[in-house]
């Protein structure tokens, strides 16, 4: 299990297939409402809890994210709401991440570091600017490393992608 923290409120758990084989779960089985899936969520959030000191009560507001990676692993990627911000009644939710997700980096540096830890060949993306921003549209691509480490995650919904294509400058490779 690969544990990183990515902000106070959010944190990335790479699972390898052979951490996925232990935990005795696949991508596909994993949903909230299958006692199978809480219990691996409770065993994950206690590694969080040890290795990063951080405990998550997984009966409150909890947000999981979780994305097949290319090796047979997965990466999952939750979020904390912030308590004196969050009036939602208590819940936790996993959902699958969606096919094309548009995320958004501050400079060049920083998208140039995601596509070297990542190992994506720039001719594959679509790649926009506005001023000294980029954003990335990823499509069917699971990343190796969780791009919310360089960036920001902007969305998936059609409104975020056409004005992310119609208001950005395709950037030219």
């Amino acid at each position: 299990m690969d544990i990183r923290a990515i902000s106070s409120t959010r944190f990335a758990v790479g699972l390898s297939a052979n951490d996925m084989q232990d935990l005795d779960i696949t991508y596909d089985e994993m949903d909230y409402s299958n006692i199978e899936t809480r219990r691996v969520i409770w065993v994950i959030l206690d590694a969080v809890r040890q290795t990063l000191g951080r405990d998550i009560d997984p009966s409150g507001n909890l947000m999981i994210e979780a994305a097949p990676d290319n090796s047979g692993g997965c990466l999952l990627t939750f979020t904390v709401p912030d308590p004196l911000r969050c009036t939602l009644p208590p819940e936790t939710v996993v959902t699958k991440r969606p096919e094309k997700r548009v995320y958004e980096f501050e400079t060049a540096d920083d998208l140039l570091d995601f596509m070297s830890a990542d190992g994506l060949d720039p001719s594959e993306l679509k790649i926009f600017r506005l001023g000294e921003r980029f954003r990335i549209i990823l499509c069917e691509h699971e990343p190796n490393v969780s791009p919310e480490e360089f960036g920001e995650y902007i969305g998936s919904d059609e409104l975020t992608l056409a004005v992310t294509a119609e208001r950005w400058d395709s950037a030219a490779q």
